[in-house]
C-alpha cells in the first residue's frame, strides 16, 4: 500500500493503481477493522485535507486518499476526494472513487446520483442509464427520476446512431471538428509504438486513444499484440475486455438499426457470455475475493445459471456488505427454482439482518408476500405488504393488493 501511495503521487492518474490501493484497503479492514484511535486521528486528517481543496486539490486527493487507507469505504471521505478530482480536472479519479463506494455499499441515492452525472459528462451514457436504472427502482414512483431514465435511454439512442451513421471506425475521425488533430494524434502514437514496439507505456497510449475515438476493433488488436509480448498482465487484459464489449455493443446498434433481430440476440448471447467467462477467470485468479465472487453470481443468476450462481452467492454472503444482497438473491434464485420454502427462508434470513425500513427492507418484504401468496398463505402475505403500504403506499402495485 505504501508502493502504490508512492506512485500516485508521481502520477494521480493512474487508475488501476487507485483501484488496487482501494481494493487492498478494502480487505485489509474487512479482516481487520482501524482502531477508534486511529480513526480519532483522520478527524485533523479530513480538515487539512478540506482546506487545501480550493488552492490545491492535487493536494486534497493526496491526502484523501491517506484517510481512505483507514476507511476505503467512508462516504465523507470519497465526496471530498471527488470535489477535489473534479477540482483538479480529473473526473476519472472522481468517478472510480464512486464505483467502488457503489460495488462495496447498499444501493445509495447520494453515490449513484453524481456518479450518473459524471458519466452523462465525460459520454459513458450506456453507465450512465445503468446509474438511473438502478435509481427509479429506488424511487420507482419519482416523476423526476423517471424522466431522467427516459432522457438517458434518449442519450444512449443518440450515441449509438452517431456510431452507425460512419462506415468506419476511422470514418468517426474524419466527421469530427477536429479531425486533423486527431488524425496527426494517432499516427504519433503509431509511429512511437513502431520505433519501439516492446514498449508497455506506448501500447497502452494507443489503445487508450483508439479506444478513446471507437477504433475499438484496432484498441483490441493493439492490446492483444501487447499481451503476447508482455504476458498476462492485468491491466492490458482488463481494456482488452473494455474494448472488446464496447466492439460487440457497437456491432449489435448496427444490427438493431439494420433490423437484424438474428444477429442482436447472438451478440447479446456472446457479450453475456464474454462477461460471464472473464468473470469466472477473476474469480479463478483471485479466490478470496468475495466482491468477485459476488459479480461472478450476479452474471450466473442473470444467465439463469441458477444451481451455479447460488453456490457463489454462498461464498459472496461472507463480506459482509455483499450479505444482505447475496441473500435476496438466493431467495430469488430458489424461487426460479420452485424451491419455495428454501426461497422463504433466504428472505426471512436477510430481513432479520436489517434495522427499519428502508428500500431493500421493502424489497424483501414483497418478495416474501409474492411468495406467501403463491404458498396460499394469505395472511402472512397481507402482513407484508401492509408493512410497505404503512411507509411507501407508492411502492409497486402494493396499494392495489392492499386495498382490494
Amino acid at each position: 500500500m505504501d508502493m502504490f501511495e508512492a506512485v500516485l503521487k508521481i502520477e494521480p492518474r493512474l487508475l488501476l493503481v487507485r483501484r488496487m490501493l482501494r481494493t487492498t484497503a478494502v480487505k485489509k479492514t474487512t479482516a481487520s477493522p482501524t482502531g477508534k484511535l486511529a480513526m480519532a486521528k483522520t478527524v485533523g486528517g479530513f480538515m487539512k485535507a478540506s482546506g487545501a481543496l480550493k488552492k490545491n486539490p492535487q493536494r486534497t486527493i493526496e491526502l484523501t486518499e491517506n484517510l481512505l487507507r483507514l476507511d476505503p469505504l467512508n462516504f465523507k471521505f470519497s465526496k471530498l476526494q471527488c470535489d477535489a478530482a473534479i477540482a483538479a480536472a480529473l473526473p476519472e479519479i472522481a468517478i472510480q472513487t464512486l464505483e467502488i463506494l457503489k460495488e462495496n455499499t447498499l444501493p445509495n441515492l447520494a453515490i449513484l446520483e453524481p456518479l450518473a452525472k459524471l458519466y452523462r459528462e465525460s459520454d459513458q451514457f450506456d453507465e450512465e442509464y445503468a446509474c438511473f436504472e438502478a435509481i427509479t427502482k429506488l424511487k420507482p414512483n419519482d416523476s423526476k427520476a423517471l424522466k431522467e431514465l427516459k432522457d438517458s435511454a434518449a442519450r444512449l439512442t443518440m450515441g449509438k446512431a452517431g456510431w452507425q451513421k460512419a462506415e468506419s471506425y476511422r470514418d468517426v475521425i474524419r466527421t469530427d471538428a477536429g479531425s486533423r488533430l486527431e488524425i496527426n494524434e494517432l499516427n504519433q502514437l503509431q509511429a512511437r509504438v513502431a520505433s519501439e514496439p516492446e514498449n508497455l507505456n506506448f501500447r497502452e497510449e494507443l489503445a487508450d486513444y483508439q479506444f478513446k475515438i471507437r477504433q475499438f476493433s484496432d484498441a483490441v488488436q493493439t492490446l492483444e499484440t501487447g499481451i503476447k509480448i508482455h504476458g498476462g498482465d492485468s491491466g492490458l487484459e482488463k481494456k482488452r475486455w473494455r474494448a472488446q464489449e464496447q466492439l460487440i455493443l457497437f456491432r449489435t446498434a448496427e444490427a438493431e438499426d439494420a433490423h437484424d433481430t438474428e444477429t442482436v440476440s447472438r451478440l447479446r448471447k456472446e457479450l453475456t457470455e464474454m462477461r460471464t467467462k472473464t468473470a469466472a477467470q477473476k474469480v479463478a485468479q483471485y479466490p478470496h475475493d468475495l466482491q468477485l465472487k459476488f459479480e461472478y453470481a450476479k452474471l450466473l443468476f442473470n444467465s439463469n445459471d441458477l444451481t451455479e450462481s447460488i453456490q457463489q452467492f454462498q461464498l459472496a454472503q461472507r463480506n459482509p456488505q455483499r450479505r444482505v444482497r447475496s441473500l435476496i438473491y438466493m431467495g430469488k434464485a430458489f424461487k426460479k427454482k420452485d424451491q419455495l420454502s428454501i426461497a422463504l427462508e433466504q428472505f426471512e434470513t436477510a430481513l432479520g439482518e436489517l434495522k427499519g425500513m428502508d428500500e431493500i427492507r421493502k424489497e424483501i418484504l414483497y418478495e416474501m408476500g409474492l411468495l406467501y401468496e403463491k404458498t396460499g398463505n394469505n395472511e402472512r402475505m397481507e402482513a407484508c405488504f401492509k408493512e410497505i403500504y404503512a411507509v411507501d403506499i407508492g411502492y409497486q402495485d402494493v396499494a392495489v393488493r392492499v386495498e382490494s
